[in-house]
């Protein structure tokens, strides 16, 4: 990686965040791992975030593959930024990103309350919410087929059997403060290309991190700059969360005030 990302950079791409003390050099805890030439083993000394599978290792060692070990020495300590390499017998080896010294701009990636999978899902959170068109809480009024209902069932292999729900807003934090009303549209398909997209019903309340989407023909894919939407959609896991059971969204949207209340 290049120097000039920033450890802020490194944690938006890395899932594995942690402060670790080299303890050898060209050295592996796996034996799967037979090319140390670009490996460490590292010992993990303070997991900053992680996904349930790597949260668990903060005072074991384990294998780093590193991008560049020349300003590492045994003994020294980092922040490394990885990835899921091998899970072996013997342990886990990650691949880095990238590293950097402990100072102040790693240690404000720190969670304010220690859990690793938590703020690994708050960054993710956030990178849903930066990405989204309009963040809104509301109720699912009615949900209806998309294009002609009399239409053969396609035979398309991933086709996402689209749905379009009406949503009644009721708060908006981000996007059109205008909307009363909405449309959102998700993958009725358990296909595994759209099994974790959102399943929207009737009388569900709860908040969207809504994309635009738009009507587009096969002479016009792409919609004009600053066009509204026609219809929002919801595609990931993270789009889409239960009013009645707080999660992610609803902790990042705590703590900044809702615009659009009606």
């Amino acid at each position: 990686m290049p120097t000039t990302y920033s450890p802020e950079d490194l944690a938006d791409q890395a899932r594995f965040v942690f402060r670790g003390k080299i303890e050898k050099l060209n050295a592996a805890t796996l034996p799967e791992v037979r090319d140390t030439s670009k490996t460490a083993v590292v010992r993990v000394e303070e997991t900053i975030h992680a996904p349930k599978a790597l949260s668990h290792y903060t005072g074991q060692s384990i294998t780093v593959q590193l991008v560049d070990r020349s300003d590492l020495h045994v003994g020294d300590e980092a922040v490394f930024f990885t990835d899921a390499w091998l899970f072996g017998n013997e342990g886990v080896a990650v691949r880095s990103l990238g590293h950097r010294p402990p100072d102040a701009r790693t240690a404000a990636l720190r969670s304010p309350e220690g859990d690793p999978i938590s703020n690994l899902e708050d960054r993710d959170t956030r990178k849903h919410y930066d990405s989204a068109d309009m963040v809104a809480s509301g109720r699912i009024v009615s949900v209806r087929l998309v294009g002609d209902p009399k239409a053969a069932p396609s035979t398309r292999e991933h086709d996402p059997d689209w749905r379009e729900a009406v949503v009644d807003v009721d708060q908006v934090y981000k996007g059109d403060r205008q909307k009363k009303e909405i449309l959102v549209r998700f993958p009725a398909s358990q296909d595994r290309m759209w099994h974790k997209a959102p399943k929207l019903q009737v009388g569900q309340h709860g908040y969207f991190l809504l994309h635009a989407g738009f009507n587009t023909t096969g002479e016009t894919r792409t919609a004009p700059a600053g066009a509204n939407p026609d219809f929002y959609q919801v595609l990931h896991s993270e789009d889409f969360e239960l009013g009645d059971n707080p999660g992610p969204i609803q902790k990042l949207l705590s703590r900044a005030p809702a615009s659009g209340t009606r």
